[in-house]
């Protein structure tokens, strides 16, 4: 062979080519790690900003709904004012213009109880005020011709609340809400208006804590400014027009509520606004945070990571100029190494490549065998002398058919190579893979000269795949299927049950006792045991069956390939369980001893689509439950009635069923305190004391009482034994002051008897009612609501009070409030015992008690277990509180010697 030399110029060449070649991708890579870094900062920075827009817009969503509940509930009370003044005059008719006295009387008296109204008048069909409350001082002024006066007159309008009105009159901003009056007959008789002057919107917005940056204002349909908070100068006082042609498109496309980035019209600052429609109602609740110093963190981070991301931008501008020094001098160094190695290196070329740790076999072109290496004399077994001259099909093994090495030289012909697994035989006659590659080697004419080929003996990588398999799929102790295998092929034939429309079977199979042989005799005896039991089923079982070993003395065996027959294949199950468990009955012969053994066996039969492979492994157990718990060594079929679920479901409820006959209801009572830390009442809480199971979880009987309709009999005798309760300590001077919390569930309430029982309650045990307190929850509310309210107010009228419980949980509207008779909000304890770790929690909370005192109702904080929660909420005005911090449910004998000192 001979070796063509080299010109020294070519390889000082190719020594430069590198060099350069390198610094271009040390470059390359320095700028590439830049722009990566730049990216990755950037995108950091972009999604700490999108997080910090997300989580204000979320904070003022919520506040514009507070606000606009708040201001539904202003108009819901102005609207009650006009209807209960419309009833009246709708029955009793107008007065005539000599006798309005009365009715003057009246409208002052309700201007006082609706606080939020400024004044109250009554119009004629004409449009003249025919009385007001303010008296004479509007006696006789005409707006007949008013479009608002029309409006109801002409165009049947039953109720209308204008804009922002100027009153030339007063010189004063009002809105006006109206209300049409119809005779009995229908015919128009009048008006009733009353006015609504900004500035309690004001007030209100003023209690409402305001975070630095962010601003709340209520404006009018036609962008004129109602209320701010923060106040304005007198720029932007009341009646304003605020400029904002995106505000007017949204009014005039008909949308409820949008978010918008825009310079405030107001104060010049960039805002993040949340607009919200306030109902029908021409208002608009508009919320606002200042981006500057919402996002003046985020900047501060930016600049930080900016000052970072420059740093390491210039660390690694030295790191690579330094390397590229030790480049240059590698390369120096390179060439004269390569000089002084050059002619070495040519003298070893030929006989290195051709030792290798794969074995090499060169043909001809018509596949004669030319040459091989020692790697394939160790591999094969032949010496080169064996196989030169002859065709390499001397090896094949005979397991690849005809086909196979059709499609091999095909490739090999038109890609000039191929690449794969092969089975081939050694001169001894044994069979071994070996990974070949195959490549046509062509002449500079392009005729095809030689075929190269390389292998490997892969034997050793094919048993560690085996042994992998084995142990990923197979019980190292018996060899059958473990629990991974046994699944993938329950999965795999569910689906071919399901596809072919046949049916299948599943069973468990359970040692007897088997503890206690490995306990007696050994653990290695145990395992002994096991492995015979599993030669013995597997010898029982068909091909198609699979058997395997689940863990421990646990079994499983799934048959498959039955018919659509249920009744058949039930049969089968049940032959091959009774062979089973004779096989198990059998002795074994185990350390010299006779070991007899039972088993259970469940079955389940897998027919129905509508199961998946877990639906049917919990049925199989639960049949081998049943199984052992009937007697042992038995079969058992699974039953959908044998669930112990349902069984505990039922007993329960017929437990239930005699539990107020058989005296087992109890009442425990938690204190309720005021912020001075003085028990003003309790809360009388239901208790169950099951003779067998202790006391009972109310979250586990309360919804069985509600579906077995007994929270009817079982609320009566709660309110019964409570209202005894007040009765008695009505007699006492240190107890007479305090008040009961009864909880009522709307089942109990919507009930058709409900205050027929109520009455009946109340007449037995002559409590005082005016400490009597009826706790009731928002989905109270969602159906049939206005009966509910009727319910409510009969009740009322008796001096019973009304807590709205767990409020903020529901899902009802916040201006029901308005129109509901309630007396105090009770703030769930999931928002008391978290507004010290969630600002969001805290906002509800402080929104809440910021609505309950606009709508004049008294707010109860629950869950109260810290002296930190409490002063939290002390700061924020609630007075009153329960939770374990003052007291936890007890029963009555305990409750009345602490208030006693007993």
């Amino acid at each position: 062979m001979s070796v063509t030399p080299i010109d020294d110029n070519d390889n000082a060449l190719k020594v430069t080519n590198t060099y350069r070649r390198q610094r271009r991708n040390v470059v390359a890579a320095y700028l590439s790690s830049l722009f990566v870094m730049a990216l990755l900062f950037g995108w950091l920075l972009s999604e700490q900003y999108q997080q910090e827009i997300e989580a204000a817009e979320s904070r003022i969503t919520a506040r514009a709904n507070v606000v606009t509940e708040w201001a539904k509930g202003v108009f819901a009370q102005s609207g009650q004012a006009l209807f209960g003044l419309a009833e009246l005059l709708t029955l009793q008719g107008m007065p005539n213009a000599d006798n309005t006295q009365v009715l003057e009387s009246a409208l002052e008296n309700l201007t006082q109880y609706v606080p939020l109204v400024n004044e109250v008048g009554v119009l004629d069909l004409n449009g003249r005020v025919l009385a007001s409350s303010h008296g004479n001082r509007n006696a006789g002024a005409n707006i007949g011709h008013t479009q608002f006066f029309n409006a109801f007159k002409r165009g049947g309008q039953q109720e209308l609340i204008t804009p922002l009105y100027w009153s030339d009159r007063h010189q004063h901003y009002y809105l006006y809400h109206g209300r049409r009056l119809d005779s009995p007959t229908g015919d128009f008789m009048g008006v009733v208006v009353s006015s609504i002057v900004p500035d309690i919107f004001a007030d209100s917005l003023e209690q409402m804590h305001v975070y630095d940056g962010e601003s709340i204002a209520l404006v009018d349909s036609e962008s004129r400014l109602i209320a701010r908070y923060p106040t304005l100068d007198e720029q932007f006082a009341v009646g304003r027009k605020i400029p904002s042609s995106h505000a007017d498109q949204k009014w005039a496309n008909g949308d409820n509520a949008w978010s918008i980035k825009a310079l405030s019209p107001i104060d010049d600052r960039e805002r993040l606004f949340r607009m919200q429609r306030v109902g029908e109602y021409p208002m608009l609740a508009v919320v606002g945070i200042d981006l500057h110093e919402l996002l003046a963190a985020w900047r501060q981070r930016a600049l930080i990571l900016s000052l970072v991301m420059g740093m390491l931008a210039l660390l690694g501008a030295w790191g690579a100029r330094h390397y590229l020094s030790r480049l240059a001098l590698a390369q120096q160094l390179s060439q004269r190494i390569e000089e002084r190695e050059q002619a070495r290196a040519e003298a070893q070329v030929a006989a290195a490549a051709f030792q290798t740790h794969l074995g090499i076999l060169i043909t001809d072109a018509r596949g004669r065998i030319l040459k091989a290496n020692d790697t394939f004399t160790r591999i094969s077994g032949y010496s080169e002398a064996e196989v030169m001259g002859k065709n390499p099909r001397m090896f094949s093994s005979g397991l690849h058919n005809a086909a196979f090495y059709r499609r091999l030289w095909e490739q090999v012909l038109k890609t000039g190579k191929w690449e794969g697994e092969i089975w081939n035989q050694r001169k001894n006659g044994e069979l071994f893979p070996e990974w070949l590659t195959i490549s046509a080697v062509y002449g500079a004419d392009g005729t095809l000269t030689n075929y190269v080929a390389t292998m490997s003996d892969i034997s050793e990588r094919k048993a560690a795949e085996q042994e992998i398999h084995q142990l990923a799929f197979y019980d190292p102790l018996t060899g059958l299927a473990n629990r991974r295998l046994f699944m993938d092929r329950m999965g795999a034939a569910l689906k071919e049950l399901q596809r072919h429309q046949r049916c299948g079977a599943l069973l468990f199979i359970d040692i007897d006792n088997f503890k206690q042989i490995n306990d007696t005799l050994g653990h290695y005896t145990g395992d002994q045991l096991l492995q015979s039991l599993a030669r013995r089923m597997s010898q029982m079982l068909r091909d198609t069956d699979t058997l395997a070993r689940l863990g421990g003395d646990e079994f499983a065996v799934l048959i498959e390939g039955v018919d659509s027959n249920h009744g058949q294949t039930s049969q089968l199950a049940e032959r091959i369980a009774n062979k089973l468990l004779a096989v198990l009955a059998e002795p074994f012969v185990l350390a010299e001893e006779s070991v007899t053994i039972t088993g259970s066996i469940g079955i389940t039969i897998m027919a129905s689509s509508e199961h998946n492979v877990d639906d049917y492994l919990q049925q199989v157990d639960m049949a081998l439950f049943q199984a052992k718990s009937s007697g042992r060594h038995t079969v058992c079929f699974f039953d959908p009635a044998m669930q112990a679920a349902l069984l505990a479901h039922v007993k329960l409820e017929a437990d239930l069923r005699h539990a107020l006959t058989n005296q087992q209801w109890q009442l425990y009572y938690q204190p309720q305190v005021n912020h001075q830390g003085t028990i003003t009442g309790v809360e009388v809480l239901l208790r169950w004391l099951h003779p067998e199971r202790g006391l009972v979880s109310p979250g586990e009987f309360i919804p069985l009482l509600e579906s077995t309709e007994l929270i009817n009999e079982v609320g009566e005798w709660v309110l019964e034994d409570a209202c005894y309760q007040l009765a008695r300590w009505a007699q006492h001077p240190r107890l007479s002051q305090l008040t009961i919390s009864v909880n009522i569930s709307p089942m109990q309430f919507r009930d058709k008897d409900f205050l027929q029982r109520v009455d009946g309650v109340f007449a037995r045990t002559q409590a005082p009612l005016h400490r009597l307190k009826l706790e009731v929850t928002e989905s109270l509310f969602v159906e049939a609501r206005d009966d509910a309210r009727d319910k409510m107010l009969s009740l009322k009228a008796k001096g019973v009070r009304f807590s709205l419980d767990d409020f903020g949980t529901g899902y009802s509207s916040l201006a029901y409030l308005a129109q509901l008779p309630l007396d105090q909000l009770k703030i769930d304890q999931s928002f008391v015992q978290q507004v010290l770790e969630s600002q969001a929690n805290a906002a509800i909370v402080e929104s809440t008690i910021a609505l309950a005192e606009s709508l004049n109702l008294e707010v109860i904080a629950e869950g109260v277990e810290t002296e930190a929660q409490q002063a939290w909420l002390l700061a924020h005005d609630c007075r009153a509180y329960q939770g374990y911090l003052f007291g936890h449910p007890m029963e009555i004998e305990a409750f009345e010697a602490q208030i006693l000192g007993r």
